[in-house]
């Protein structure tokens, strides 16, 4: 009778366990409740059974924990959870190099970052500081990685 209390507890436990990392976000009530529902398994087995049941209950729960983590890491469910990546399919970052030197219009105010059309296109801009109106012409000054750094053009 008593084993059936403890492998009942035990199972219970890791079942709440299951729902919470599959379904719950977060660490909530039923880890904290399968958690406990283990550990007073284990309890149950070290006051029927003695130090060497405690110790047999625990090893064979370790067991069924690594068995459950390495059969749900290789579940679709896991899988389907993160995101994929293949290297093969990255793309190097955009080079913009060439719009040195170019110029075009602050599409939106730059406080100092905004949009900007350049060639007909929308580029997130920067400027050194200056906040510049939208519809005001501007010229491409660096190019730092992605990051595209403008100024204001005094057409007088």
């Amino acid at each position: 009778m008593t084993t059936s209390i403890v492998i009942a507890f035990i199972v219970m436990g890791f079942i709440l366990l299951i729902i919470e990392i599959f379904f719950v976000p977060g660490f909530s009530v039923p880890g904290i409740v399968g958690l406990a529902m283990i550990g007073y398994g284990i309890f149950k087995a070290e006051a029927a059974y003695g130090p060497a049941g405690a110790f047999i209950t625990i090893a064979v729960s370790a067991i069924a924990a690594v068995v459950l983590i390495i059969t749900s890491l290789k579940s679709r469910t896991v899988k389907s959870l993160g995101l994929a990546y293949n290297e093969k399919e990255a793309k190097a970052v955009d080079d913009y190099s060439f719009l040195i030197g170019k110029e075009g219009v602050a599409h939106t105010k730059l406080r100092p970052s905004g949009t900007a059309m350049i060639n007909n296109k929308r580029y997130d801009v920067v400027t050194d500081g200056e906040y510049i109106e939208s519809n005001s012409p501007i010229m491409v000054r660096a190019v730092e990685g992605t990051r595209i750094i403008v100024a204001a053009i005094d057409k007088h």
